[in-house]
């Protein structure tokens, strides 16, 4: 498999780190060193596997991994991935309690609302991880969140995307053919996300009527 796989220095810049790479972020070593598995043997206090900022990027042709979600909306409305074929899908995995996820709100915020008025056929998904219904909701007001997020369901809505969100925060870019483009291990700023996103819309696999390209 042909994967981009860079970490972030300073918040919004880039570094290419490794040319090719498969996607299982478990074997991924963090800035200080310490590996996700490791994070997750340690069980310190934090209480949560946090991301390194890696970048990881996928080519079309090289495209293997299905994305396939679902589940009940924060306003108990179901929502599923397969309603979204032919757009491009960002889900992020978030918590409340989580601090790199509080930072990166604003970001995700202005670049879902500047596709959206632009109307680019692009989505975007929270899933809430290890919050009450009512204090998932109470973050989503506070910090003007347009977007819908799954609620936690103990964790298997989470669940079905395997290793591929094992860090809180996690964001996901699916393409038009519902398969894995791009995913960012950590907080993600607003450049970072636009780009990713922006590759996704120019690859060939979203159609300006929504329709995902034939594989």
């Amino acid at each position: 498999m042909s994967t981009r796989v860079r970490r972030r220095g300073p918040r919004g810049a880039r570094t290419l780190l490794i040319p090719a790479l498969a996607l299982a972020l478990a074997g991924c070593t963090g800035d200080d060193g310490t590996s996700i598995n490791e994070q997750m043997r340690q069980g310190d206090q934090k209480g949560y596997v946090a991301g390194d900022g890696t970048i990881q990027q996928v080519a079309v042709g090289e495209r293997d991994q299905e994305v396939a979600l679902e589940g009940t909306t924060l306003e108990d409305e179901p929502w599923s991935m397969a309603d979204h074929a032919g757009e491009v899908v960002v889900v992020n995995v978030w918590g409340s309690w989580c601090g790199p996820c509080v930072a990166e709100v604003p970001d995700l915020v202005e670049v879902e609302t500047a596709l959206r008025e632009a109307g680019e056929p692009v989505t975007f998904i929270g899933l809430n991880s290890r919050d009450t219904i009512p204090n998932a909701l109470a973050f989503e007001k506070r910090y003007d969140v347009p977007y819908p997020s799954l609620q936690d369901d103990g964790g298997r809505t989470r669940a079905q995307l395997g290793s591929l969100a094992v860090a809180t925060p996690t964001t996901l870019v699916v393409d038009g053919e519902g398969r894995l483009a791009a995913r960012v291990s950590g907080e993600v700023d607003a450049s970072t996300l636009r780009s990713l996103v922006e590759d996704v819309l120019a690859d060939g696999t979203v159609q300006a009527d929504g329709e995902g390209a034939a594989g």
